[in-house]
Order: structure tokens, then sequence, then C-alpha cells
């Protein structure tokens, strides 16, 4: 029986794969969230729907590979605290907006915008963390389950953002975002000696 088999993976990767979960959820909701919004509060059409959705991708193909240099050059939990701390901003953002009436389309895709640029920092990172907290010999079952849990946030996700907000609004649907982001932000674990040169995958453009 290998080892990965019966040796349990290390609490300090736990967290990661929790803050790791949420932060998908978060992202996928939001993404979900954002051509509602437009098109029921702002009556965007579809080159509206369009635009919002290339200011949200295009963080994904300019600043992957500048985020992965930078991941060899940071603390890793900082990065990930950090630009889960600037998406959860940009979400609550949004509800602040719509209860000032100040929400217009150009808010919201510039706020999905620097949404994505921490979801690509966060996304190159997090992966990156995981050989400073997890024997050589687990890192296989480590990135699966990282990999399980952006495919449940990527299947699952999207149809959640979109029930919520039909069920509670748009409000409420990216404050329950931004407290997942929250989460994520919170569960990195402390006090791990982060090596350089540390594997890492890229992120995918967002679906």
């Amino acid at each position: 029986m290998q080892p990965t088999d019966i040796t349990p993976l290390p609490t300090a990767f736990r967290r990661i794969g929790w803050s790791n979960l949420f932060a998908q959820f978060s992202e996928q909701i939001a993404l979900a969230a954002a051509p509602l919004a437009a098109v029921l509060l702002l009556a965007a059409g579809p080159a509206e729907t369009g635009w919002l959705q290339t200011a949200q991708t295009l963080p994904f193909l300019l600043l992957s590979i500048p985020a992965g240099l930078m991941v060899d050059r940071a603390s890793r939990r900082r990065l990930m605290v950090g630009t889960e701390a600037l998406r959860a901003v940009s979400l609550l953002a949004i509800p602040l907006l719509l209860a000032a009436g100040g929400l217009n389309l150009t808010w919201l895709a510039l706020i999905g915008a620097l949404g994505a640029i921490g979801t690509v920092c966060y996304s190159v990172a997090a992966p990156a963390f995981v050989p400073s907290v997890v024997p050589r010999a687990q890192l296989a079952d480590a990135n699966r389950w990282l990999e399980l849990a952006r495919s449940a946030a990527y299947a699952g996700g999207p149809a959640l953002g979109g029930a919520l907000v039909g069920w509670i609004g748009v409000s409420t649907a990216y404050g329950l975002a931004a407290g997942l982001s929250i989460l994520a932000m919170l569960l990195p674990p402390r006090r791990i000696a982060e090596g350089r040169g540390a594997v890492r995958s890229a992120p995918r453009p967002s679906r």
C-alpha cells in the first residue's frame, strides 16, 4: 500500500484546500452574477454584456505570466491573502454602489477586472504554496484535491450564482461571494518556511 493511501494530508494543506474551494466558488458566483446584474439592473444588451465578459477575462490573458514571476519573489501566503482581500473588497463594492445608486456598467466592468486580478494571483500562488506544506510523496494527491475543488466550483458555481441572484438578489449574492473570499483569505496557514522555485500551474481563463 502506498504511503498516500494511509497517511492523511497535513492540516496545513487542508487549510489551503478549504481556502482554495471557497476562493473558486466565490469567483464562479461573481462571474455568474455580473452579467445578470448588468441585464437586470442596468438594462445591458448583448454588446455590453460581451464587453463586461472581456473585462473579466482579460486579466487572465495578460497577467498569468507576471503573476508566476511574482510568486517566485514574494511570500505565497501573503500573495494569497492580499489578492483574496482585493477580490473581497471588489465584491463588497457592488452592493455598496447599488445602495448608493452609483452602479453603472463601467463600474461593474472595472470592479470585475479588479476581482479577476485577485483571482489570477491567488490561482498561481495556491498550488505553488502546496510543496511547502506537503511531503513530496503526497504532492500528487494534494494537487488532485486542488483540481477537484476547481472542477466542483466550475460545475456548480455558475448555477449557484444564478440561483442566488434569482432568490435573494444581486447585492446579497455578491455579499455571500465576498464572505467566501474573506474565509479564503483567513485560512492559509502561518509560519510555513516557503522555498523558492516550487512547481506551479498557471491559471486558466475562467469560463
